[in-house]
């Protein structure tokens, strides 16, 4: 789900901002305490079936970590590389059979396969461009050839981001009932940071959560979705990423207009994530238009802030009072 270049919403003041002028980069997109992501292996049928009408009908996403070789994918193939991109669910590479290979050349095509095939079920999107990986577990060690450093290269030279850990965070293991993966938002919620749970069959399949137990944790997103950010797992590695590398200038700040510049040292071809600011203004000012570039909105000040999302980059952030 591509992020518009620049959107507004009205947000509460910050204890942090003193001056008119004053901004801060929140920590996660529109000031959420925490970034979750919903993470899928294996391109189950059971994906096809239950996860994402059940995301769909919610308007929530995932990252879905599919295997293009594999008899599940193909079975349903159309809808991996027609529906799923087109609904804006994020494809994430965890090769292309998920049994590994004799050498390590075997495991270098086996990832360099699955990034091409996401390239071409995605073709209007950017490329090169991040992808997540999902390193695949269960495997033989003798299938599994390649050493870390050598990994590592091929990781780095195709662009690939690994996942946080699967230790702690997979369903059917690390949690087994409703209120446990609902802890575990709770616990993303209190250390304010990117967490996942990674599934494999949800209601079917293997290493299955339940039907009511996904349902639950859906519920629980819903009841906190003040606090969380849903997300994918490349928009939360870029938005961290560009938020620890970027900076933001106050410029000209006059009685009705206020100019910012959001710099970021990360390269803009590949983290073009939009950040959310908060800025103080005025205690007089009512409505503000604030623009970047041709991107222009109007938003509601209260108790004297704002929130909006910008591009880090040359263009300058102008915030008027209407």
């Amino acid at each position: 789900m591509s992020p518009a270049p620049l959107l507004l919403a009205v947000v509460l003041a910050s204890t942090a901002l003193a001056a008119d002028g004053d901004t801060r980069i929140a920590k996660w997109k529109d000031d959420k305490a925490a970034a979750f992501i919903l993470m899928f292996d294996d391109g189950c049928v059971s994906h096809v079936k239950n996860v994402i009408p059940e995301l769909s009908r919610r308007s929530l996403t995932g990252t879905f970590y599919v295997n293009q070789a594999a008899g599940q994918y193909a079975a349903n193939k159309s809808f991996w590389e027609k529906d799923v991109p087109a609904a804006g669910f994020e494809l994430a590479n965890h090769t292309l059979s998920h049994k590994g290979g004799a050498t390590p050349a075997d495991i270098v095509k086996e990832i360099t396969g699955a990034n091409e095939a996401i390239h071409a079920a995605t073709p209007t999107l950017p490329w090169p461009r991040l992808v997540s990986y999902g390193q695949p577990g269960g495997i033989k060690k003798e299938m599994w050839t390649i050493g870390k450093d050598e990994l590592a290269t091929v990781l780095k030279d195709n662009l690939l981001i690994q996942r946080p850990d699967f230790g702690g965070r997979g369903a059917n293991i690390a949690f087994k009932s409703g209120p446990e993966y609902v802890a575990h938002l709770d616990k993303a919620i209190k250390a304010g940071s990117m967490e996942c749970i990674i599934f494999h069959g949800v209601g079917g399949d293997w290493i299955a959560a339940t039907m009511p137990q996904f349902i639950e944790l859906l519920d629980g997103i819903e009841a906190r979705k003040d606090k969380l950010w849903v997300t994918g797992h490349i928009p939360a590695y870029k938005y961290a990423s560009e938020r620890d590398a970027a900076t933001v200038q106050v410029g000209e700040k006059g009685a009705a207009k206020i100019t910012l510049t959001l710099s970021c040292s990360a390269d803009p071809k590949l983290y073009d994530q939009p950040l959310t600011l908060v800025t103080s203004v005025a205690a007089g000012w009512k409505t503000c238009t604030v623009t970047q570039g041709k991107a222009s909105s109007e938003i509601t000040v209260k108790d004297g802030a704002l929130m909006y999302n910008a591009l880090p980059g040359s263009e300058p952030i102008v915030i008027t009072q209407k």
